[in-house]
């Protein structure tokens, strides 16, 4: 019963921190501004910074084209 209930509780826990991201805004050159979920990475080797966008889909940019950068605040995606 308790082994129960431990992993239940677990369970949860993960699915309640799954759903907390970190936003992130790119402004690029051309004024188009980018919401992330996560924080972008950037790949110093390919010029590239990698991020997943507002829907979640995993998309690319020259890390040229980023002018600027910044965190937004942390919510809730459930």
């Amino acid at each position: 019963m308790q082994k129960c209930i431990l992993i239940t509780v677990l369970s949860l826990s993960v699915l309640m921190l799954a759903g907390c991201t970190t936003t992130y805004t790119m402004t690029t050159r051309t004024g188009e501004i980018i919401a992330t979920q996560g924080k972008p990475e950037v790949d110093t080797a390919t010029g590239m910074t990698k991020y997943a966008d507002a829907y979640g889909y995993h998309r690319v940019i020259k890390t040229s084209e980023i002018v600027q950068t910044t965190e937004g605040a942390s919510k809730l995606g459930w």
